[in-house]
């Protein structure tokens, strides 16, 4: 605990330098809520529309705005555990709050650990939980339903989710552990994973390649109905000679292509080829189809057991579910939660039509990594320098607070730095502080400050034409960091020897 303790002073009088802010200077609840800003009063955290803004309502009854850290407590701080707290798991866990806390962050929406980056089976989830119901910080509790893809072990794929094996697997998880959070006042609400259902055609391609599955004759008859049981419409389409749908679902195999997920991320465009639409519109009727029955299943289960408690569904990519697909999971979720503010799916016509309010569930504003891993490629979000992250910062906490659909907003960021062993974003993600625990000064000033502006932003009228202008900002400047970054790795092809000055 010396360890922690002296950090913790390093931090607070890293920190302390700064201007308090009337939002530092607000009075606010025993959870964090203003009390100026007055709700019902339900005993749980719950969402309302106060004069033309959303927020949480604590149970105390007064506004909350959500800022959190998507990525404090995973299997790849095992470098922090071992080093900072000389492997005291229960000091690393209550000294991550801590130091949460000293950042500005007022909650913690991936709660106890977050699921997908869990799967070295170091950190003590027991023992996390524990910690988190302790500690008198307002967090989410995940529920995995499903796995994200990076979990799925060598040829391991997603469920049949409409198998009855699939069904017991999440009414026994929901029994494991609602039960026992259903009048827990710090708990926000539950949510099902990160990153869910992405890969999305690998779901509908892996669930109709199961002959004779629950799964397969489900999709396989929401296909049959939407050519009208047509088997020559449907062969017109998909260049297939099935005589018909009994003989589809008998035998017949069916492959939806990966560049349908691409179209839906903006990174590729609709094939010339004849039915090529037609093909891509079944796909989201089938996925449609899928995430329905999680959300149904999840929603349900929980319910059995928690009326009080919000449910946020899966915390998803931008882009995986589209309008038809919101719709069919309204029902079942009290908050909507992409992961991103985009441009290729802005989210604000989803909160129209479903009149609920949005959490941004895990936002990226870039990592830098090491010249040789930006060289080999698949490092996902980087950006030039440090500081070009902080600019994606400071846009992005003014545009998020500055819209009135928000809730609140979990940055895909981690407490400390991550080892560059793993593939895809497990590689070499920058934390605010290194594994020794030293921090980065100009990175927690920053962000620090921006929290506090944003808890300033609410406070005040929304201001549409600024977070508009603020949007298009953030888009034009992300664009131009991934073309540097692309011109370094084409340079770095080429000139392999090349390392920093």
């Amino acid at each position: 605990m010396k360890t922690l303790l002296l950090t913790t002073t390093i931090l607070s009088c890293l920190l302390g330098s700064l201007i308090s802010s009337p939002a530092q200077a607000a009075e606010l609840d025993t959870y964090g809520g203003f009390t100026d800003i007055k709700g019902e009063k339900t005993g749980f955290f719950h969402t309302e529309k106060i004069e033309n803004r959303w927020w949480l309502v604590t149970p105390e009854g007064n506004a909350f705005w959500g800022i959190g850290m998507a990525h404090p407590v995973t299997d790849f701080m095992r470098g922090a555990i071992t080093f900072s707290y000389g492997g005291d798991q229960e000091a690393w866990l209550r000294g991550s709050i801590q130091r949460m806390r000293d950042l500005g962050y007022n909650c913690v929406w991936s709660g106890p650990y977050c699921p997908e980056r869990m799967r070295e089976g170091f950190v003590d989830r027991e023992l996390a939980e524990k910690v988190f119901a302790e500690s008198a910080i307002p967090y989410a509790f995940p529920i995995p339903l499903i796995k994200h893809n990076v979990e799925l072990k060598p040829g391991e794929k997603q469920p049949d989710v409409f198998s009855d094996e699939y069904i017991r697997y999440v009414n026994d998880l929901i029994s494991k552990y609602v039960p026992k959070l259903k009048d827990n006042p710090w708990i926000m609400g539950y949510y099902y994973g990160f990153g869910s259902f992405d890969r999305e055609m690998g779901w509908i391609n892996s669930t109709i390649e199961r002959i004779d599955s629950p799964g397969r004759g489900r999709l396989l008859a929401v296909l049959e109905k939407r050519y009208k049981g047509k088997i020559e419409s449907f062969n017109d389409v998909y260049r297939t000679k099935h005589r018909s749908f009994d003989e589809l679902k008998k035998s017949g195999s069916l492959v939806y292509p990966e560049w349908m997920r691409m179209l839906k991320m903006g990174y590729a465009k609709m094939p010339k080829q004849a039915g090529s639409q037609a093909m891509f519109d079944d796909a989201q009727a089938l996925l449609g189809e899928i995430i329905e029955q999680v959300y149904r299943l999840g929603h349900d289960a929980i319910r059995k057991h928690d009326r009080n408690h919000m449910i946020f569904g899966a915390y998803v990519k931008q882009a995986t579910l589209n309008m038809d697909m919101w719709q069919r999971v309204d029902p079942y979720i009290d908050v909507i939660a992409p992961q991103h503010v985009s441009e290729i799916f802005p989210i604000g016509k989803v909160l129209s039509a479903l009149e609920k309010p949005a959490l941004i569930s895990d936002q990226p504003f870039g990592n830098v990594y090491p010249l040789h891993l930006i060289e080999k490629g698949g490092t996902p979000g980087p950006v030039p320098e440090h500081v070009d992250r902080l600019v994606l910062y400071d846009i992005l906490a003014n545009r998020i607070s500055q819209d009135p659909d928000y809730i609140g907003v979990d940055f895909c960021s981690c407490l400390f730095d991550q080892s560059h062993v793993n593939k895809a974003y497990d590689r070499g993600q920058p934390g605010f502080f290194s594994i020794d625990g030293e921090p980065r000064p100009h990175l927690c000033r920053t962000v620090q400050s921006l929290n506090s502006q944003m808890l300033e932003n609410v406070q005040a009228p929304p201001n549409d034409e600024a977070a508009e202008a603020l949007d298009a900002k953030f888009h034009e400047t992300l664009a131009r960091y991934r073309q540097v970054v692309q011109d370094r790795q084409a340079f770095l092809k080429k000139n392999p020897a090349i390392t920093y000055p």
